[in-house]
């Protein structure tokens, strides 16, 4: 663990990639979605998908595209890669979701982190994903007993990293005083950047030791949720 000793009362945690094995989540999701629709699924167009997901979700945090589009068009760009002829990127959205929403699968030792954090933090949930999706991935699992509350920016109307989000997310939590407060997730754009907006300390939540430290936006790193527990 990097970073400097400090008391902290409440963690802000990332869902996608903190929480959730998202990789999973959506390697399953995209499978079903394309076999329902008689569509040839492989780790190639897999690949292809997460490469135009990752962008255009990049560009809806930088407040570029909306939701709505970002929803359809990840589709319309896939097909316009992987299968000319095919029109019906409306359709695979709205299957996608629905498919995706189905999935909780969970980072391995994710339930157990948080049941022994929740004796030392309030732990709320602050997510850029889609409140169908987020919503019902929740509900299929075990860790909502921990979490005070889940902050979803499809229903707020503002993402991460504006600070805007975070605004709402502050005036809604029961700690008041920001020296008190840690942003944990695995993005230095959404979280970490979200952060930093906001006036927050921040920690990154990096298994696989991808961001050297130093780093501007990051004041810890973990490489385990269970870490949090020496804060």
């Amino acid at each position: 663990m990097l970073g400097r000793n400090h008391k902290y009362s409440t963690l802000l945690m990332d869902a996608d990639e903190t929480l959730f094995d998202f990789g999973k989540c959506e390697y399953k999701a995209l499978s079903n979605t394309l076999k329902s629709a008689g569509l040839i699924f492989s780790d190639e167009v897999y690949q292809s998908f997460t490469a135009i997901n990752s962008r255009l979700w990049r560009e809806y945090e930088k407040n570029n595209i909306t939701r709505s589009e970002l929803r359809v068009r990840r589709f319309r760009e896939l097909i316009e890669k992987c299968f000319d002829g095919f029109n019906k990127a409306d359709e695979l959205a709205d299957i996608y979701i629905e498919m995706l929403s189905q999935q909780g699968i969970l980072i391995d030792g994710t339930e157990d982190a948080l049941k022994a954090l929740t004796d030392h933090y309030d732990i709320y949930v602050i997510t850029n994903g889609l409140k169908a999706v987020q919503r019902g991935r929740f509900a299929r699992t075990d860790i909502t007993a921990y979490i005070k509350k889940i902050f979803i920016s499809d229903e707020m109307n503002v993402q991460k990293p504006m600070k805007e989000f975070f605004d709402i997310v502050l005036s809604e939590i029961d700690e008041r005083d920001k020296s008190k407060i840690l942003v944990v997730g695995d993005s230095l754009t959404s979280d970490m950047q979200g952060g930093r907006n906001a006036g927050l300390d921040t920690c990154l939540f990096d298994p696989k030791d991808k961001v050297e430290m130093p780093d501007p936006l990051c004041d810890h790193k973990i490489h385990k949720l269970i870490e949090l527990i020496d804060f």
